[in-house]
């Protein structure tokens, strides 16, 4: 019964659940007509702010300090910078042509000794062995090297896999000691020039100044040989495919070699290379989703070399197939169109396998050998794995097709041999001997000398074999002198491009050579290629721009486009004007672009000794706090970025006490001019302040007079509702008021660097609201503030921006007034802010992150990213009030936390791969035979099939690709919106009104209260917006579209001089394993006596 009588009531509990009305959160919720009138009044409060923040005084202030305006012709000032940075190169490549000059001079000198030792080398320093001729002790702190170096030798540094004591060697140390000479000439001739190399193909490098070696790692693997600089100085730019047997006979060690070596060739190539890599056994295909030739960039080979290692071994090989499909792959290519595909050079197929009978011979008859013998494509074969199959017909391929066969038996041959093509394709070059001057691209000096140096180019020119009996096919080496990024931008005109206003270079391919957004890492050695539309926002006119640019053009052009505030929290849209023009001799293209605002600048008169004094004075007045940013003021200053503000204060104050009378020339300085006008200003301005602390602000729910300053008790001893007040400038000087609150603004310092100054600057007519960003909640014992700021602009002739006003006010504060206005300005029917269990109020700026709101449970979520705060809400607001822009940072860097696995060998095991490379640096190489064998095959005792072993725990920074969203309002939406959110898919509904609030950056927003268990993530709403790491996917990497380019003006891939001798590889001496194991062990066990 009791179940049969359940039945129907369960029936009508639900009938009567569906009768019911939908419950909302939203009874008694504002309108829009309710939100605009509060709006309104919120509006006329803000226009009030002038009469605390009195910036149309402050301008006139700075009209009456200064003579007037310049007008900022941008073109002048790229063209006037363009030559001076072509003449700075012009002077390293002067230098580096004389040191071309003697190199070759004292090589052709030379006479070769074969019973050369160590002892008979003159000033012979080791860069890795600080005692080696107590090199340390010579060595003296520079600052402009950021080491410690000695200026009048060099040092030299060889890869750890080369017998040092080799003939050959010591032969070259021998008469490239006469380069220290024109080194020293050269430096002393030109205090700004840097490191100066000397790369030779035997595998060291001589650099100077002398300088102890930097480890960047547990293992030094640098090998000139194998850097930018000295590959595209040894040689034009290739096309290069490389073939890959992965037949079942490759299984094993073999393919691991393979895989290996393909990665190692790839690190030979640079921008100016194009690579395609295919797989063959008894048919042949593309590697990957690239289908044809690309790039040889950052971002191709990093994907090239993972793709490479999902590589599998089975069925038959048919070499003939292989070659088939390769010829098809260059014919498809040298057909096409598309512009800026291909270097139009050097043809070249790259064959890895394990050996075979067939040697391709029917398809070079009609593939390669019907073509003129100019065009050509060479071959180059390598044999891998321990015990190949007979090798005779892949060295014909190589011999017969102006290429080098090698062989690859163990994992530590593969740098050696493959790197042994460059000699090759380098003799049409060298056969010619024309000066091929050579730009790099930029990179960081992460290994090698320069390292700490940020982001260098390199000038390089080949150094040639000119003695009468030496061959004139080979060069001896590559030398190279280094130049700063820092030193061109030195040549920038910074002070009449303001804060927001930048120079910036790219190359023949694009690349930025500088850029203000172009991030520096200068302990990580694998930096990408930036193209310039992966740093700046990209529409057409802005790919024009780039194509001008690389063409060599100069014009300018006005560009709307997307600007990232400093901090990367806010874009804006505007109008910027751009110029550029080619620097002369060089393959750079150097650009200047200008925000909307800077048309003009001030006139200022010079810094005279009145001024000195009266200056020093200034700055020692109590009354305010006074932060400089860490500039050089003066010329001879050596304050630094990490300088806080006080020290800066103090050091000039020293310097115009102790040396103005002596060089009053050193601090003429434009800095100098604007700093003693800015704070002639500051003064003038802070007495104001001082008077204005007694003025209220109306409060319009009554008669009631609400203090800016202090809280509505009426004590001026009570809660202050303002931090501080704050005048920021362009000469770098920040005066806060009260003194104590100079800590609110000391992480501002350097206005120049700072998000809100530039932003204050961009929206000149408005008041910019600002709360600190955070990404998680703030601790319960923060008390947010918000910066209010109103940009200064001068108004003699023309509109001309020279500072930021602002306070740092409470976040109670801004509520309580948001409180009173919907409290005292709308019905008593209606909720108002002050209703906090039914109505949430926000204040969010035009980046979507919140400066306020009313609810004490989001109090410490001030400085969000509204979408963290309410999903729901910003989910609704996206599309309509606000858009974004998404970007990937492709240069951000990420951690790995060493619990990674990978691939590694079984067999003999060892602690580390460490203890590899500290064999090879044992001083137990007592014959050349010894070494090589070593060399060749102490890789190979640890090689078998591939097991998982862990890496090490250390975190270690590296290279990624983050996406990110910046957010900003919709420039169509009109005023207000409102709707309705149904969040959580629950039967509860929430209302909100939203409407711009005039004269700001900030949107007031007034939505019911969050129902109940309902909570929604910004995931969830794909609300990006802080950067999140990507794996970009194959789609993303071979669906992009090659970018313009110009290839080089000059090809050197042919000369009908050149002849082929040691195509065939060389002979190896069978040599007993038992015998290397047995010196091995000794080895081992000498080193643990020493």
């Amino acid at each position: 019964m009791a179940t049969m009588s359940a039945y129907p009531t369960h029936r009508m509990f639900l009938l009567v659940f569906l009768l019911l009305p939908v419950f909302s959160a939203g009874v008694n919720m504002p309108d829009k007509t309710h939100v605009k009138t509060w709006v309104e009044q919120l509006s006329r409060s803000i226009e009030d702010f002038e009469k605390n923040l009195p910036f149309t005084t402050i301008g006139k202030t700075f009209d009456n300090k200064t003579e007037g305006v310049e007008k900022v012709d941008g073109m002048a000032l790229i063209q006037e910078m363009a030559e001076k940075v072509a003449q700075m190169l012009e002077n390293k490549t002067e230098a580096l042509k004389r040191a071309v000059t003697v190199a070759e001079s004292a090589a052709a000198n030379h006479n070769f000794t074969k019973d050369i030792t160590e002892s008979n080398l003159v000033n012979y320093y080791k860069s890795k062995d600080p005692s080696y001729n107590d090199l340390s002790s010579i060595l003296t702190p520079n600052e402009k090297f950021r080491q410690s170096v000695n200026t009048t030798v060099s040092s030299v540094h060889i890869p750890v896999e080369i017998y040092e004591k080799d003939p050959d060697i010591l032969n070259a140390l021998m008469w490239s000691h006469e380069l220290d000479k024109v080194f020293t000439e050269n430096y002393e001739d030109d205090k700004e020039i840097l490191w100066q190399y000397f790369g030779s193909q035997t595998g060291f490098m001589r650099s100077f100044p002398a300088s102890l070696w930097k480890m960047t790692d547990d293992v030094d693997l640098y090998d000139v040989r194998r850097r930018p600089w000295y590959t595209q100085g040894s040689s034009s730019p290739k096309d290069m495919l490389i073939l890959i047997d992965t037949s079942g006979s490759v299984v094993g060690q073999s393919l691991q070699l393979m895989i290996v070596a393909v990665k190692s060739i790839l690190d030979t190539l640079g921008e100016n290379d194009f690579v395609q890599i295919v797989k063959f056994s008894n048919k042949a295909e593309t590697v990957g989703c690239m289908q044809g030739f690309v790039q040889a960039n950052y971002r191709n080979k990093k994907y090239l070399s993972s793709v490479v290692d999902n590589l599998e071994a089975n069925n038959m090989a048919n070499i003939s197939k292989g070659l088939e499909y390769a010829f098809n792959q260059f014919d498809a290519f040298e057909n096409s169109t598309e512009a800026g595909v291909g270097a139009h050079c050097n043809k070249m197929i790259m064959l890895l396998t394990d050996g075979g009978t067939d040697n391709g011979d029917e398809v070079f008859k009609r593939r390669n050998f019907n073509r003129p013998l100019q065009d050509r494509v060479r071959v180059f074969t390598y044999a891998v794995g321990q015990n190949p199959n007979p090798t005779k017909d892949i060295a014909w391929m190589a011999c017969a097709n102006r290429g080098r066969f090698s062989e690859i038996p163990a994992m530590g041959a593969i740098r050696a041999r493959v790197q042994e093509y460059v000699e090759v394709v380098a003799r049409p070059l060298a056969l010619k001997h024309t000066d091929y001057v050579k730009w790099t691209s930029s990179y960081t000096g992460a290994q090698g000398p320069s390292l700490g140096l940020g982001m260098v180019v390199t000038v390089t020119l080949p150094v040639y074999n000119r003695a009468p009996s030496g061959s004139n096919q080979t060069i001896l080496g590559v030398m190279g002198i280094d130049v700063t990024t820092e030193q061109m931008k030195h040549f920038s005109p910074a002070w009449k491009l303001g804060p927001s206003g930048y120079t910036f270079a790219i190359n023949t391919n694009g690349y930025v050579i500088f850029h203000p957004r172009l991030k520096i890492h200068n302990e990580i050695e694998d930096t990408p290629n930036l193209d310039f539309l992966d740093i700046e926002s990209e529409n057409d006119k802005k790919e024009q721009l780039r194509q001008d640019m690389i063409d060599g053009k100069s014009k300018e052009e006005e560009i709307t486009t997307f600007v990232s505030s400093q901090d990367g929290n806010h874009v804006l849209e505007e109008t910027r004007k751009y110029f550029y023009t080619p620097i002369g001799n060089t393959s750079f293209s150097l650009g200047l672009a200008l925000p909307r605002y800077q048309n003009y600048v001030m006139k200022l008169t010079d810094f005279t000794e009145a001024k000195a004094k009266e200056m020093i004075n200034l700055l020692r007045e109590q009354d305010t706090a006074k932060l400089l940013a860490p500039w050089k003021y003066y010329k001879s200053s050596s304050v630094t970025q990490n300088q806080n503000s006080s020290v800066v204060v103090e050091d000039l104050i020293a310097a115009l006490e102790n040396n103005y009378s002596q060089t009053p020339d050193n601090f003429n300085t434009e800095e100098m001019r604007q700093l003693y006008v800015d704070m002639k200003v500051s003064k003038s301005t802070f007495s104001m302040v001082k008077d204005l602390m007694a003025l209220k602000m109306y409060r319009p729910r009554s008669d009631d007079l609400h203090t800016l300053f202090y809280s509505s008790d009426g004590n001026d001893t009570g809660t202050t509702n303002t931090t501080a007040v704050f005048l920021a400038t362009y000469g770098g000087l920040t005066t806060v008021y009260p003194k104590h609150e100079a800590v609110v603004m000391e992480s501002y310092r350097d206005p120049w660097q700072s998000a809100y100054f530039r932003r204050a600057l961009h929206y000149d007519q408005n008041f910019m609201f600002h709360a600190p960003y955070t990404l998680g909640p703030l601790d319960n014992e923060t008390t947010p503030t918000v910066m209010v700021t109103h940009a200064v602009i001068g108004s003699k002739l023309q509109s001309t921006p020279s500072a930021v006003v602002g306070m740092v006010v409470t976040h109670d504060f801004l509520v309580e007034h948001m409180n009173e206005i919907s409290a005292t300005s709308g019905s008593s029917s209606v909720n108002s802010c002050k209703d906090v269990d039914s109505a949430v109020c926000f204040l969010v700026d035009d980046g979507a992150f919140v400066v306020a709101a009313n609810h004490p449970d989001y109090k410490q979520q001030i400085g969000r990213f509204l979408g963290h705060v309410d999903a729901g809400l910003m989910s609704q607001l996206y599309g309509d009030v606000y858009l974004r822009v998404e970007e990937v940072d492709y240069q951000a860097t990420c951690i790995n936390w060493g619990n990674q696995t990978s691939a590694a060998s079984l067999g003999f095991r060892i602690p580390s791969v460490n203890l590899l490379f500290e064999i090879l640096t044992f001083n137990w190489w007592n014959s050349i035979w010894t070494w090589t064998m070593v060399n060749l095959n102490v890789y190979s005792w640890f090689s078998s099939p591939p097991t998982v072993t862990a890496f090490t725990n250390e975190p270690k920074e590296y290279i990624c690709s983050k996406k990110k969203a910046q957010y900003y309002f919709n420039p169509n939406f009109k005023e207000d919106t409102n709707g309705i959110i149904y969040p959580c898919d629950e039967n509860c509904t929430r209302d909100y009104v939203a409407r711009r609030v005039p004269k700001s950056n900030l949107l007031f927003v007034v939505i019911s209260s969050t129902c109940p268990d309902c909570y929604e993530s910004a995931n969830s709403k794909n609300l990006i917006q802080e950067p999140v790491e990507m794996q970009i996917a194959d789609q993303d990497v071979c669906n992009q579209t090659a970018r313009y380019r110009r290839n080089p003006a000059k090809c050197y891939d042919f000369d009908d001089r050149e002849t082929n001798p040691g195509c065939g590889g060389p002979i190896s001496t069978p040599v007993s394993v038992l015998l290397v194991v047995i010196a091995t062990v000794l080895t081992l066990a000498l080193a643990r006596l020493s």
